[in-house]
């Protein structure tokens, strides 16, 4: 692979003004000037506000009145609810917010709410053929259908459930095909319509369900069948932050995310937090208070990994557990799961070797990996993997069972829309598609085997334009160099930007320094440092540093490296320490 350049994000000199006359300290205007356009200089405070009250309301969403009228009408009927959700992290959480909405806000009995959840493997994607069966043989009718996360690009099986004599509502966050909503469903709640008025087209899936659930809230209340003083659905929020956290939305452009996870963050490590999150935090030992870095990197692993490699049901019993001892069997079947997932994820990413530097040396500007061994669950990790490898788009496609059929996810880099180049991929291409759909970051599609040389041309010939301007390859961006030496006063300043996430990039840092020593510790991987910049000496940790047993620099070299500040808490004690991501010698 690529050795990663070290780059410096670009300043708005706007945006950078203006955080200054809000307040912020000098490094705090930075960094929100590296990751905020000029166009954003006259909103930086409501962008960063995250607070509640200026939450966009549920009834700017599209259909959410029909939505909100076809749902108290199901209630006033006693109709079965039937829930549908995506196999994430995203609509796992999505489907216990439902859930825990119609049964505990609501008070819908639980006979009546009923769980259908896609198989990965077996079901595939969406509202898709074999969910649609398997809904059309099992479930009871005439039922009310929600879907979370989904639903938005189904028309033809959600026009097969509305003639079967289901009144199917769609909550979604993903594009709308150029056709338009599925006319099948009573209504699409969904916020990037283009006939919609809602200003965040960058909500996650959970979101939606959750506001989607709000309005349900406010008509009843309206309809005399919940009291005035019924309890808002803000203890819901811990569930819509992980969702929103591991479907890895924009943390820029968005005040609703940051203000739900922040909020959702309080909930998870108040006093009354849920079982969940209690089992998951001693399972991946996050022993500190739980922030968006705990969700995205230990805990959303592991709900993911549970939809990778076999049913997402078991991630959703975890999200509604009412006991630790119930949450923590259950988070110890999710650690399995992704010990597995890792195991498949080291074996897929190295047969892909071969594939990914053949496309480097021809240059593509987006890589096509088939994988004919490969497991469906792991394409989008293994996607992400090389993305942060090679610094381009990645499609990675394995078999499904059907031969004459393949799957992919699509992780994209830089401005690169996924959707946008599915669809123009598609247009090309229709009798080849048999299911695709996404949004800026991320997507999946189903073809005909016969088409993927045609898809790796196309998918490489709309990538070229996006990145003609600079070299292609991985990069690591940095704000530049501390203007003084690191501190625990800067790390505090940097804390009081989070949450951090997609587009909302912790910082990282460059400098330059002498190794004083170094040793590997944990498995050998890593590397402990210590490093002396400007005079002083300070702790350094680089996590997989060294692959087989090679280290990439030495005790005594003058380095240049990227860095995290971070509190290194032990025995009681707290620390600086330096969390190296690159480092090479000057």
């Amino acid at each position: 692979m690529q050795r990663p350049k070290i780059c410096t994000r670009k300043v708005s000199a706007e945006v950078e003004s203006a955080a200054l006359a809000l307040g912020y300290r000098p490094l705090q205007a930075r960094i929100i000037a590296g990751r905020l356009g000029a166009e954003y200089a006259g909103c930086v405070a409501d962008l960063l506000s995250g607070k509640l009250a200026q939450l966009s309301p549920p009834d700017l969403l599209p259909d959410i009145d029909v939505a909100v009228q076809a749902t108290i009408d199901a209630l006033r009927r006693r109709l079965p609810i039937l829930l549908i959700s995506d196999y994430d992290a995203d609509g796992a959480s999505a489907h216990a917010v439902l859930k825990l909405a119609f049964r505990d806000h609501f008070l819908v009995p639980e006979e009546r709410l009923h769980s259908f959840i896609g198989h990965r493997l077996r079901d595939g994607y969406g509202v898709s053929e074999k969910l649609t069966e398997r809904i059309l043989a099992e479930a009871p009718r005439p039922a009310l259908v929600i879907t979370a996360d989904q639903g938005s690009s189904d028309q033809e099986r959600i026009a097969r459930l509305q003639a079967a004599g289901f009144t199917v509502i769609v909550t979604d966050h993903h594009g709308i095909p150029e056709a338009g909503p599925p006319a099948g469903a009573v209504a699409c709640v969904n916020p990037v319509r283009r006939d919609g008025q809602f200003p965040d087209p960058y909500v996650a899936g959970v979101h939606v369900a959750w506001l989607y659930c709000c309005a349900v809230r406010q008509g009843l209340q309206k309809a005399g069948l919940l009291p005035a003083t019924a309890p808002k659905l803000g203890d819901l929020l811990d569930l819509v932050a992980l969702g929103t956290v591991a479907d890895c939305v924009d943390l820029a452009r968005s005040p609703n995310n940051r203000a739900v996870i922040a909020y959702g963050l309080r909930l998870m490590n108040g006093a009354r937090r849920r079982p969940v999150w209690t089992a998951l935090a001693a399972l991946t030992r996050s022993s500190a208070q739980i922030d968006a870095a705990t969700l995205a990197f230990r805990f959303a692993p592991l709900i993911n990994a549970r939809g990778r490699l076999d049913s997402a049901e078991d991630s959703v019993r975890l999200f509604l557990s009412e006991n630790l001892p119930e949450a923590e069997s259950l988070a110890a079947v999710l650690l399995e799961d992704n010990e597995a997932r890792k195991a498949v994820q080291a074996q897929m990413l190295g047969a892909a070797q071969r594939q990914v530097q053949e496309q480097l040396r021809s240059d593509a500007a987006a890589l096509c990996i088939f994988d004919p061994a490969g497991h469906a669950g792991v394409q989008g990790i293994c996607a992400a993997k090389i993305v942060e490898a090679t610094g381009r788009p990645v499609a990675f496609f394995t078999p499904k069972e059907d031969p004459d059929l393949v799957s992919a996810s699509l992780r994209s880099v830089g401005a690169f829309h996924i959707r946008d180049a599915l669809a123009q991929i598609a247009a090309r291409h229709p009798d080849a598609f048999l299911a695709w759909g996404g949004h800026a970051g991320a997507g999946g599609v189903t073809l005909r085997r016969s088409a993927l040389d045609a898809f790796r041309g196309a998918w490489a010939e709309l990538a070229a334009p996006h990145f003609a301007e600079e070299p292609l390859g991985p990069r690591i961006w940095t704000d530049g160099a501390l203007p003084t030496l690191p501190s625990m006063e800067q790390l505090q300043e940097i804390s009081e930007l989070e949450p951090f996430g997609r587009q909302w990039e912790a910082p990282l840092f460059v400098a330059e320094g002498t190794i004083s020593s170094l040793r590997p510790v944990g498995d050998g991987r890593h590397l402990k440092l210590a490093l002396r910049l400007g005079g002083e000496d300070f702790d350094a940790i680089w996590f997989f540093a060294s692959e087989d047993g090679e280290h990439p620099v030495q005790a005594g070299q003058q380095i240049r490296f990227a860095y995290a500040l971070e509190r290194n808490d032990w025995r009681g004690e707290s620390r600086l320490q330096l969390q190296i991501r690159h480092a090479e010698p000057c």
